[in-house]
């Protein structure tokens, strides 16, 4: 049983506390890390800008993140957005990332890359705007 509260209290210091769907949130992970992410405003329009409000709940190695860089492609037509984003770090592993537009209907592939140190770990979260 002591291992176990030791097991928890290491995980708890090693994430942010992952917000909830009771939040606006939806969670993203993969066998490396999780993240919760929500977008401002919450739906997504052609052509108007937009940010997303990022959490870093379970990554590998227990560092920070450094830097989060938030993008978008759309895989059909080889091209991504037309701006830079721009991220901004509130707290340790919470961000928001502004300047976000997808300027055409279709689907398009929302890549979230979280820098520590030296590693990079990509999750991604597909989209699809209808006109």
């Amino acid at each position: 049983m002591p291992w176990t509260a030791a097991l928890s209290a290491l995980a708890a210091s090693n994430s942010a506390a992952c917000p909830g769907p009771e939040q606006g949130f939806v969670r993203l992970a993969s066998a490396e890390a999780e993240i919760a992410y929500r977008w401002t405003p919450d739906e997504l329009k052609i052509g108007q800008f937009f940010g997303v409000e990022m959490v870093a709940c379970r990554l590998p190695g227990g560092e920070a993140v450094d830097t989060i860089v938030v993008d978008a492609q759309m895989p059909a037509h080889g091209h991504g957005m037309n701006y830079r984003p721009r991220s901004t770090r509130l707290a340790p592993d919470r961000y928001l990332v502004s300047g976000l537009m997808l300027h055409m209907a279709g689907h398009w592939r929302v890549t979230f890359d979280l820098f520590q140190g030296t590693k990079r770990t990509r999750l991604t979260h597909d989209v699809t705007l209808k006109p």
